[in-house]
């Protein structure tokens, strides 16, 4: 793949000290870009505005109100990206430019981040493949025959396969940490609120969020602190290391399905963990969580996803509105679930769904109350990447992969809790997995330290020598 695997820190180092330009970044991604291609990653790319953008930093020099001088970005075309389109990944879309960026795209450009393009997503943000049917399937960077995962699939190819160094994708139930967990990547999302989500595609607006896909922990970091308008101070929470933290490990339903070698290996990253001085609980979720979760989801989207468009339409210059998209959905299984949207719910309800989602909020606030948690750790999904064609074998399969793939990021999606996906190794086809930490809405801080502290506690694990049983070097 030759992916570049630079980091953001290392990167900006590398412009700061002149061993390289904000333009040879842009090359590079430009060059990439060209050879990635066939992974369709983008919907939308512009060297020239990129190359343009990129002489006018490196005219400006190091300056400290410019921290991403030399980054490269993609952004995810359902957040509004000046000079380009944003389609949503939906034909009605493809000639929308809204002129303005976006509060997370301007921020980070007026930190010195370029942006290469626009990533190919599942359209409208509805589906968990990026198998897009008007700009193709985004294929998985390490093995290009899988799924990239979606909706921000393309964010996360782009990443993988070096193009960029960093992505800004979206999730309203499993979008970021999906495909980040299938590509070998950090996903990202804050608490929602925690990010201005103007100027995006809204499907949710009581679970969508902008969220960041990077190589690491410290990478989303330094973006986070940026984008939360305080560059320079990443997210403070708790010191180095993990003696004291303590994470509930729910088995039944979180493992359900899991081959034996993804279990293994989760069990093995656990043990790290507890080694470092965290604490494992392994106690099931409250009796009623799964149930109350599944009257929330669907009734919050009938709702919210109509009326999300709509109002996101509304603020531009356009006469469209989510029945013109709607009627001009290009993908079967998209047009499926627009066709329930369509009509946006009732009043009562979403009044419902929304008390099923207060009540799920106190059962889990409760659960982490009772057993003194600082969050929950699960596999983000308990099956590598499939291949699409499980997902056009039958509609059964469909859905039945769709609910599997996005089942262990459900309940904190409903709530908007932030969480993140770690790489957590590959199985023994080279497949990537992931594990992700949940914690309580408004401890991104803490739930950013505790990744970083996991992030280099299994790195140090694998590093260190094998030794038999009477602790001989192997």
């Amino acid at each position: 793949m030759n992916a570049d695997t630079r980091t953001v820190a290392e990167v900006i180092e590398a412009v700061a000290r002149g061993s390289s330009t904000v333009v040879g970044q842009v090359r590079r991604s430009a060059e990439a870009e060209l050879r990635h291609r066939r992974l369709r990653a983008f919907t939308q790319v512009d060297t020239e505005a990129a190359f343009d953008a990129a002489e006018r930093l490196d005219h400006c020099g190091e300056r400290p109100e410019l921290p991403l001088r030399g980054v490269v970005l993609a952004v995810k075309d359902n957040i509004d990206t000046a000079g380009f389109a944003t389609t949503a990944g939906t034909p009605a879309l493809r000639t929308h430019r809204p002129p303005l960026d976006a509060p997370a795209v301007r921020v980070l450009r007026e930190a010195g981040a370029v942006v290469l393009g626009k990533t190919n997503m599942h359209e409208l943000a509805l589906g968990v493949t990026s198998d897009n049917a008007t700009f193709g399937l985004v294929g998985n960077p390490v093995r290009p025959d899988r799924i990239a995962g979606g909706s921000s699939g393309g964010s996360a190819a782009a990443v993988a396969a070096g193009v960029v160094t960093a992505a800004l994708g979206t999730e309203t139930g499993c979008s970021v940490r999906l495909p980040a967990a299938l590509c070998g990547l950090v996903g990202f999302r804050p608490t929602v609120g925690a990010y201005r989500t103007e100027g995006v595609v809204t499907v949710s607006w009581t679970r969508d969020t902008v969220g960041v896909l990077a190589r690491s922990v410290d990478d989303v970091r330094v973006l986070d602190a940026v984008i939360r308008c305080s560059p320079g101070t990443p997210a403070a929470g708790r010191g180095p290391g993990l003696r004291g933290v303590r994470l509930a490990s729910p088995r039944p339903t979180f493992r359900q399905g899991m081959t034996s070698a993804l279990r293994a290996a989760f069990e093995a990253r656990l043990a790290v963990l507890e080694e470092a001085g965290a604490r494992i609980v392994e106690s099931d979720l409250p009796d009623g969580t799964w149930e109350v979760s599944g009257k929330c989801g669907l009734p919050i989207l009938l709702y919210e996803t109509s009326r999300g468009v709509d109002r996101y339409l509304a603020t531009h210059a356009t006469s469209l509105r989510f029945h013109d998209v709607a009627a001009r959905v290009a993908g079967s299984d998209v047009a499926e679930l627009v066709r329930g949207l369509a009509g946006g719910g009732t009043e009562d309800a979403y009044a419902a769904a929304l008390d099923q989602g207060a009540h799920l909020d106190r059962l889990l606030r409760g659960y982490l109350e009772d057993h003194r948690l600082d969050g929950i750790v699960v596999p983000t999904t308990p099956i590598p990447a499939p291949r699409p064609a499980v997902f056009n074998e039958s509609t059964d399969r469909y859905w039945a992969t769709f609910q599997t793939l996005a089942r262990n990021t459900h309940a904190s999606s409903i709530l908007g809790w932030p969480a993140i996906s770690l790489p957590a190794g590959r199985d023994d086809e080279g497949l990537p997995f992931g594990i992700d930490l949940q914690f309580p809405p408004g401890t991104d801080s803490a739930l950013l330290a505790v990744a970083r502290a996991c992030e280099q506690t299994w790195r140090d694990a694998g590093r260190r020598p094998r030794t038999n049983d009477e602790g001989e070097d192997l």
